[in-house]
């Protein structure tokens, strides 16, 4: 029986063997078996990572997951990368300009040409901080040209005679007798200055923009309650095409949002947005923005301003703030190597409370090495600030031996109190104070005096944050209590009372975001303020306050506001 089996088996296998067509069936077969277990193993490696806790979230998120990854994520590029420039209304108010020669600048004004905006700032008030007023100080658009620094769109400043701006116009004042003098637009006796109504084509006109005007395509197509808008990218901009060319989630857009929010809606919240569809500039593109309120006709952007300090609020520290005195700092006597500083520190002498918060590898390490340079900064828990004191090696007690250096850095000695005068001191300090200062932790090592206009003895330094620009990150809870004020885009906050801060309006209400979304996350490379000028906001009866838009009437007439 077993020889027979034996035989069968080989005669099968000559016959195989000796069949080339029974062959090719045969091999057909397996591959197609071969193809079958491959597709249903692919379905079932599907299936599992559908399933799978590592990789759900990540490749195939339920609401929850995409309401997580759908948040907004600033991401400007660095220059030496690509740079994303907008110019809003860049053919004058609208989309047309008209001027006093009766000459109008076309709608296409801005296309396929380059442009730029030049901005005036208060002298002298530049680079002061780094969210908001990174630039300083703006002025009003209408400030002639001996009473500004201009600059361009990064802060950097245009020298005159490079400027695209019309000159000034100059006419008789009788008033005046001197620069300045007895008003700003004095520029010599009996002459004053005044801004020219001339400007340029593709011009940054982003200061008086009117949400009850039309504005035109760059074809000459007439739209409803709308402004012009230019960008460029020296890069390609990414589009999508195919079965998401209409999806929200996948795409370039321009998008408008209310800096730092309003009680209405979050800054996140978006009051109107356009899909850009060019992938590539040479010079600017021109496009269109809704100017109605997340799309309701009847509803306008306003000329929205804030009436009171909330979150996000800039604000400047009044001169009644307190002012404290310090041990010397080392800025002063960097001859001896003997003094305080502030940890952390950076390059820019932007130390301690002034220092901005790292938010990339390629910052945090070249940063670390510097901590490491004289004088030295030790590792604290992020968020905090430490007044830092040098001291000769020689003079120390409880050094060891091997810490390398002739003078090292230890933390300021606390304030206490001596019973015989009722004072406080310490060893770092030349004199003696009636309390300690109530700035916060940073400044244990410091104290108060009661002398008049807070005057320090012997060799201790003043410190206050008089005139500092900060921004409020927490507001009073309880009438005691104060607000919290960051110098540093929130990396470390101080406390202040109402009456210390004066409260700086914004000079833009609204921004105009370029935003790169992708099915996780939105992208935003770039922010561009601008400010409505009209219509006045409608006032919400029930909330004592401004609505953040304008309610049109059945005639598309604003509300009027009384």
């Amino acid at each position: 029986m077993r020889t027979s089996s034996l035989s069968c088996v080989f005669s099968c296998y000559v016959h195989l063997e000796l069949s080339p067509l029974h062959t090719a069936t045969h091999a057909e077969a397996a591959a197609d078996r071969y193809h079958h277990a491959e597709s249903k193993g692919q379905d079932e490696l599907i299936q599992l990572l559908k399933t799978h806790a590592d990789v759900l979230n990540d490749y195939f998120p339920n609401k929850e997951a995409a309401d997580q990854y759908q948040q907004y994520v600033v991401s400007i590029p660095p220059v030496e990368d690509y740079v994303i420039s907008m110019l809003i209304n860049p053919c004058g108010s609208n989309g047309t300009y008209g001027r006093e020669d009766s000459i109008a600048l076309g709608y296409d004004c801005c296309m396929d040409r380059f442009g730029a905006g030049e901005y005036g700032y208060k002298p002298g008030s530049r680079n002061r901080y780094s969210d908001g007023f990174s630039n300083g100080l703006p002025v009003p658009n209408d400030e002639p040209f001996h009473n500004i620094e201009v600059v361009d769109e990064f802060g950097n400043l245009i020298d005159y005679k490079h400027s695209r701006r019309p000159e000034d116009e100059v006419h008789i004042d009788e008033s005046c007798t001197g620069l300045r003098e007895p008003h700003s637009a004095c520029i010599a006796d009996r002459f004053a200055a005044s801004v020219s109504k001339l400007f340029p084509a593709c011009w940054d006109h982003n200061e008086t923009v009117d949400a009850t005007l039309d504005c035109y395509t760059p074809k000459g197509k007439r739209e409803k309650n709308c402004m012009q808008t230019s960008y460029s990218q020296n890069a390609y901009i990414p589009l999508c095409g195919g079965e998401f060319a209409n999806d929200s989630s996948c795409g370039t857009f321009l998008e408008i949002h209310k800096a730092n929010g309003s009680p209405y809606d979050d800054e996140r919240t978006i009051l109107s947005d356009v899909r850009l569809t060019t992938y590539s500039t040479n010079g600017m593109q021109t496009t269109t923005l809704p100017l109605t309120y997340k799309g309701d006709p009847n509803r306008l952007l306003c000329s929205y301003d804030e009436i009171d300090l909330r979150v996000g609020s800039m604000v400047k520290i009044k001169s009644n703030a307190a002012a404290c005195c310090c041990p010397m700092m080392l800025s002063v006597n960097r001859s001896s190597r003997l003094g305080a500083f502030f940890c952390p520190k950076n390059k820019k002498f932007q130390d301690g409370p002034f220092t901005p918060k790292l938010t990339s590898l390629d910052e945090r390490y070249p940063d670390d090495i510097h901590q490491r340079t004289f004088p030295f900064c030790p590792p604290f828990e992020d968020g905090k600030d430490v007044l830092m004191c040098t001291q000769e090696r020689a003079q120390a007690k409880d050094i060891p031996l091997d810490h390398p250096g002739r003078y090292f850095s230890r933390q300021c000695e606390s304030l206490s109190l001596d019973d015989d005068s009722d004072e406080f001191t310490s060893n770092d300090l030349s004199g003696r104070y009636t309390n300690v200062c109530p700035l916060g932790d940073a400044f244990a090592g410091c104290g108060i005096s009661s002398s008049p206009g807070g005057v320090c003895q012997g060799s201790d330094q003043q410190f206050s944050f008089k005139d500092q620009i900060g921004k409020v990150v927490t507001l009073p809870k309880t009438t005691k209590d104060k607000y919290g004020v960051t110098f540093n885009d929130g990396r470390s906050m101080y406390h202040f009372a109402r009456d210390e801060l004066e409260f700086l309006k914004p000079p833009f209400n609204y921004e105009v975001w370029f935003v790169k979304r992708n099915r996780f996350e939105k992208i935003v490379e770039k922010k561009k303020p601008f400010r409505v000028i009209w219509p006045r906001c409608t006032f919400d009866n029930v909330n004592g306050q401004y609505f953040p838009y304008a309610q049109l009437d059945d005639k598309g007439v604003p509300l009027k506001v009384d």
